[in-house]
């Protein structure tokens, strides 16, 4: 086989001008020079000299990086899209450690042992002795390195677990990022990956979950006003100062603190720069090929390592429908497994598949007129809320509403729901929002014409809009309201465990999480069995060292997020599953990068 230089390799490789974010891809499949730079053993020549080199700028690959920083190593982060934060900054926030700092505060007593105990439980043979104690060693270690030593900040909840009448299960393993002044970036806020439509009013203007209630009833108290109104003003200013909200909650507000944790550790962050390959040596990888804005290629030496951050591959639609049983997918575009891809090219391999592949969540789609479609998954907020159902196909109930969104997911699946129905009336739909269509008094006219929610003045109209029975419909409602009334769901007894309760609304009794659906007009809003992150990816050591061929490590080459197969295996223990687990390994990598 032909060895082709430097030079050569790099000028045949990449077009001229890259268009999309799939540009990576686009070279990958498209190379004119068939010896890659991962299979050469001449050295190579670059064009800069790093200690360290991350593919991504997600959680788990930021904390890679400010660890490794703050230790002494020069670190560069490459983003493949035009904006920081990948996956995080879409969702809530929130990471999943055990015995974490925080429980104390809202009266917790954790332990490691009751964390391995419930872990057993939930994983049962999917269990590994090593990787989960590593975690769980680790996880509350990194908590506390992390808000010693950077911008990072996180704040208790009293969330139960996800399988809370397990044994060893508890509250308060879930944290959530403080809030965060985004004008503390300057006018790199911009760079930050903007939220989900829903997560945000106006446009950017986002909340702190605890202050909804209080925006939504701006008229109700002085004091509502008050706080509503200097919202607003400050969304105004940041909108003429900076071109988008700065006050930055749940993921925003994590991407946006690691983001701030790097640049003051003085990593260098560069966006629109996808990789395209690594570069070994005997064996060792000792860089990354990337591509500049102007379609320049740019080869890097890594020193000391290349870290592998790119997020998954769940908008990859044929390499997900290896191994997740639907396409909609809530995940940034640019997540189409470069570092799955570059690991195996590198010598690694993948992990054993787990029984799910994904994190699961039910899924919403506005279809706009003009450009892709929007998603918006469904986590909890609304669908716990009373008042409201969801049915399939043939206009019955098939699960509780209120479980956790991976569960939920498997039952449409084992079901063969490809498309539900989420229903309520005015009342909910003003009082508590569904999906994009936020509480009063933000507008909906928009989504109703855009096709996004479903309304007709009564039911029979509206099971005749979505055509499904009637009937079955009107049954489905009558039987639901009369269990409001109880308060016991006689047929997937919903609102009957902590976890429930804890996203249904305490003012409602006899049941938080049960509430009547009677006065029109009704509304209706389509769901689809969805996924916001990938689970499946490269196999790795316990210091987050991708494992090749022959059991042993690839030497200077990690993977953490979602390019690491979860630890967790496919199952989903409690809010943050993802984001606790990423975020420990970055935190070990960095550790062992700088080691």
């Amino acid at each position: 086989m032909m060895l082709c230089g430097r030079r050569a390799w790099l000028s045949k490789s990449l077009p001229a001008k890259r268009s999309s974010i799939t540009f990576s891809h686009h070279i990958y499949r498209n190379l004119q020079c068939k010896r890659s730079f991962a299979s050469q053993s001449q050295a190579a020549e670059f064009d800069r000299t790093y200690d360290v080199v991350v593919v991504g700028s997600g959680c788990a690959g930021l904390t890679a990086a400010t660890v490794a920083a703050k230790h002494g190593l020069k670190v560069l982060v490459v983003e493949k899209t035009k904006y920081f934060g990948g996956t995080t900054a879409y969702s809530g926030g929130g990471a999943w450690i055990p015995n974490n700092p925080h429980q104390p505060a809202i009266g917790v007593q954790d332990s490691t042992e009751q964390a391995d105990k419930y872990l057993r439980n939930v994983l049962g043979d999917l269990y590994d002795p090593k990787s989960i104690r590593t975690f769980l060693k680790s996880a509350p270690e990194m908590v506390r390195w992390m808000e010693d030593n950077t911008t990072m900040k996180f704040k208790p909840v009293p969330l139960p677990d996800y399988h809370i009448t397990k044994e060893g299960a508890t509250v308060g393993r879930t944290i959530l990022t403080e809030e965060f002044d985004g004008r503390k970036l300057g006018r790199r806020i911009k760079e930050i990956r903007y939220p989900l439509q829903g997560y945000s009013a106006f446009g950017t203007m986002q909340a702190d979950a605890g202050d909804l209630g209080t925006l939504s009833s701006p008229f109700s108290s002085i004091k509502n006003f008050t706080f509503s109104a200097k919202t607003i003003i400050r969304y105004a200013t940041d909108l003429l100062a900076y071109g988008k909200g700065t006050y930055m909650a749940n993921g925003n507000a994590l991407a946006g603190r690691l983001m701030h944790s790097a640049l003051q550790q003085n990593v260098e962050m560069w966006n629109n720069a996808p990789a395209v390959r690594t570069i070994v040596e005997a064996g060792k990888v000792v860089g990354l090929v990337i591509s500049k804005d102007d379609g320049r290629p740019v080869a890097i030496r890594a020193n000391k390592g290349i870290v592998l951050a790119s997020g998954g591959f769940g908008r990859n639609i044929e390499e997900a429908k290896k191994y997740v049983p639907h396409e909609w997918c809530a995940q940034p575009r640019g997540n189409v497994g470069d570092g799955k891809r570059m690991g195996i090219e590198s010598g690694g391999v993948l992990a054993e598949r787990n029984p799910e592949n994904a994190i699961f969540a039910p899924i919403s789609l506005l279809r706009p007129a003009n450009g892709p479609v929007r998603r918006y998954p469904h986590f909890a907020l609304d669908r716990s809320k009373p008042g409201s159902i969801i049915v399939g196909p043939d206009g019955k109930r098939f699960a509780n509403e209120s479980e956790p969104y991976q569960e939920f997911v498997s039952v449409m699946h084992k079901k063969k729901i490809e498309k539900a129905y989420f229903i309520a009336d005015r009342r909910f739909l003003r009082k508590y929002g569904m999906g994009m269509a936020l509480p009063a008094p933000y507008p909906i006219w928009k989504l109703l014409s855009q096709g996004y929610l479903i309304h007709a003045p009564t039911l029979v109209e509206l099971a005749q809009k979505l055509d499904i029975s009637a009937d079955a419909l009107a049954e489905t409602v009558a039987r639901c309201n009369k269990f409001a009334e109880t308060g016991v769901d006689a047929e997937f007894h919903r609102g009957e465990n902590i976890y429930d309760n804890f996203y249904g609304d305490a003012g409602v009794t006899p049941n938080p999480n049960l509430g009547k659906c009677e006065t029109g007009p009704f509304y209706a809003l389509p769901l689809y069995p969805g996924n916001v992150s990938t689970m499946f990816g490269l196999k790795v050591d316990e210091d987050a060292r991708v494992i090749g061929k022959d059991g042993n490590p690839v030497e200077g080459l990690f993977a953490v997020g979602c390019d690491q197969n979860s630890v967790m295996r496919g199952a989903y223990p409690g809010g943050g599953s993802s984001i606790g687990p990423g975020m420990t390994f970055g935190y070990r990598a960095g550790l062992f990068l700088a080691s």
